[in-house]
């Protein structure tokens, strides 16, 4: 009655409750952590645990056994450190392996800082170089063209001039297209999993014992730590978010997750998205992403107040034909056609991440408030 949201939050065993016109969410994709399922045992480990998005710093990894269980993104940035931190066997559990590529990071000198400071015209022209290599990508990703063909051969040279054992090789190297799965950007990668202490293990894990992880194959490992990198519950929303006639996000979203432009969802009036579904980035930058989503979401505030607006919906017919054009676009891309599944992915098999173009063509498309697309209230 009153066309505002509620929002109650809690800590300290302490209930608040704000109100405001407008709610813009913020959480993104990758903020609640996933943890295995199909694992007998784990809560019988005596040792420590943690996942890595929940990073435990009392642990102390000093010459002790650990082990990481998966090897994606997080997996890659971990891995390395741990090795270093003197443990004395490190174990890494491996279900699919990942397409890896350089990081082309180093350190900025003084030199260069004082020219970009003077010259603020030649970092612009550095980033814009870095903006189009990345952008490049979707010609490969999105659009398919022959370039893959180059690009797979590249990442594959890439494991081949790191990694001389043959047994080895064969146990990094996906089965799919680069590109399906998200692609891993590193250069210690596969220098630390030829480290003496270290182990790739590629055999599922069966159970978890008060010391130890067993694999199907009957190898039992011993170990003090477990690390798990096993990624996030990109399907599942964390919040209860109510909207019109108590209609539940989760609900809503319970056949597939979807959203006009990836920010705006029929029944939830003046409810925002931020990184919402499909504007994730399999290929660039996603703050590009969420500083267009921002201007967009800046100018329907600035068109509520100037016309006395005092909610606004999207309507439910402008949603359906946006979400089905886009998963017709998705069908043709590496990430359905690549020959994976991941967490792009929802159980039917719908990509329910990730943008099928290029970042300006969505910048283009959020440059100006599209108010005849909304339902509006005084």
């Amino acid at each position: 009655e009153r066309q505002l949201w509620q929002v109650t939050t809690q800590s300290n065993n302490q209930e608040k409750i704000f109100y405001a016109q407008s709610i813009v969410l913020g959480c993104g994709p990758l903020s609640n952590a996933s943890y295995p399922t199909d694992i007998h045992g784990i809560d019988k480990f005596q040792g420590q645990m943690c996942h890595t998005a929940k990073w435990d710093k009392t642990i102390d990894f000093n010459n002790k056994r650990v082990a990481v269980v998966g090897t994606g993104p997080s997996a890659i940035q971990t891995i390395p450190e741990v090795q270093q931190m003197n443990v004395s066997q490190l174990f890494v559990f491996q279900r699919t392996p990942a397409w890896v590529i350089p990081r082309f990071d180093r350190l900025v000198t003084d030199w260069e800082k004082n020219l970009f400071k003077r010259y603020p015209i030649i970092q612009k022209f550095m980033r814009v170089i870095m903006y189009w290599i990345m952008e490049s990508l979707a010609l490969s990703f999105a659009y398919r063209w022959p370039l893959k063909f180059l690009i797979n051969k590249l990442v594959k040279y890439n494991l081949e001039r790191q990694v001389k054992d043959i047994e080895l090789q064969k146990k990094l190297t996906p089965t799919w297209e680069f590109g399906c799965k998200r692609m891993l950007i590193t250069n210690d990668w596969f220098s630390t999993l030829q480290k003496s202490n270290v182990k790739l293990i590629t055999n599922r894990i069966r159970e978890i014992t008060s010391h130890s992880i067993i694999t199907y194959d009957g190898d039992e490992y011993p170990v003090d730590i477990i690390i798990w990198s096993t990624g996030f519950l990109t399907q599942e929303f964390p919040l209860s978010v109510y909207g019109i006639n108590g209609c539940l996000l989760t609900k809503k979203w319970s056949e597939t997750i979807q959203a006009y432009r990836g920010i705006t969802v029929p029944s939830f009036p003046n409810f925002f998205i931020l990184l919402g579904p499909n504007t994730a980035l399999g290929h660039n930058s996603v703050v590009i992403m969420i500083e267009a989503q921002i201007n967009y979401i800046a100018e329907a505030f600035l068109y509520m107040n100037q016309n006395n607006i005092r909610s606004i919906e999207i309507k439910q017919d402008i949603h359906e034909k946006f979400n089905e054009n886009l998963q017709l676009r998705l069908k043709r891309t590496v990430w359905q056609k690549g020959g994976c599944h991941s967490w792009y992915q929802d159980a039917k098999g719908n990509n329910t991440s990730l943008w099928p173009d290029f970042t300006w063509v969505y910048i283009l498309l959020l440059k100006n408030f599209d108010y005849e697309n909304y339902i509006f209230r005084q």
